[in-house]
């Protein structure tokens, strides 16, 4: 009998001692290592994607938005948004942003700061396993930050999102809102959004998606834009990217976003 393929300890008349339980464990570690990562990606630039971070899982989460030429004051504004993203369970994960924010009105010179920093939750409400998940899928998500440049005042932010997946085909929807509470009226913002994306191949998917900013109450800007977006999945590193560009009142509202599980 020929000697097996891999044996931890041979004896003086070819018989392997520890065939059986070697090549299991190792086995299950090349398993591992070559397993995906199952991160809480997303494949479009302005919607929050379905997907969590798995139980004990960890991930750097970022995204750059640029708004060029909002509304009549003609108001630029690139926002950063940085977060360490922790899963809970399967199903919840907790999310600690900070937001950094650069603003430009007509002529007068930006600013850049600290915008506001919190806590936010993200519920999908069926399994994240690969082989029970549903095509359709539900997820919830609050979050809370503290407003840094007034000292009494905080943002609330809740939105629902819908994906479907059949085949090469992903669509989602999702419905937010934000409200800013502080002294004086309290301004609310809807933001509505839909997108599509076809794989192209096992990493790289494209598509398009439209996104709207609705001013409820308040001072506010009420736009519309749409465009292309792009998705790139990398072992553990995964990257969104969409240019949607003005239907009205916005030049253009890009965004990229990535991140890197752990």
């Amino acid at each position: 009998m020929g000697k097996p393929t891999i044996c931890a300890k041979w004896s003086p008349d070819n018989t392997c001692y520890a065939a059986a339980v070697k090549p299991t464990l190792c086995g299950l570690a090349l398993l591992l290592l070559a397993a995906p990562a199952h991160a809480g990606r997303t494949h479009y630039g302005w919607l929050d994607g379905t997907e969590v971070v798995p139980e004990r899982g960890v991930e750097l989460e970022t995204w750059v938005q640029d708004l060029d030429n909002v509304g009549p004051l003609e108001r630029d504004e690139t926002l950063l948004w940085w977060a360490v993203t922790v899963g809970v369970t399967d199903q919840l994960e907790l999310a600690l942003p900070l937001e950094v924010s650069w603003q430009r009105a007509g002529t007068v010179p930006g600013v850049t700061s600290l915008a506001r920093w919190g806590a936010e939750a993200r519920y999908r409400f069926v399994s994240s396993d690969p082989v029970e998940a549903p095509a359709l899928v539900p997820l919830l998500r609050l979050a809370i930050k503290r407003e840094v440049d007034e000292r009494r005042a905080a943002t609330v932010e809740a939105e629902v999102a819908l994906s479907y997946e059949r085949g090469c085909l992903h669509a989602q929807l999702n419905l937010g809102a934000r409200q800013l509470l502080h002294a004086g009226e309290d301004p609310i913002l809807v933001r509505p959004a839909a997108g599509v994306s076809l794989a192209v191949t096992e990493d790289l998917r494209v598509g398009a998606e439209a996104v709207a900013s609705v001013s409820a109450r308040g001072p506010g800007t009420t736009w519309l834009a749409a465009g292309p977006n792009l998705a790139w999945t990398f072992g553990r590193f995964w990257l969104a990217a969409s240019v949607p560009v003005g239907v009205s009142k916005v030049d253009v509202a890009a965004r990229v976003r990535w991140g890197i599980a752990f």
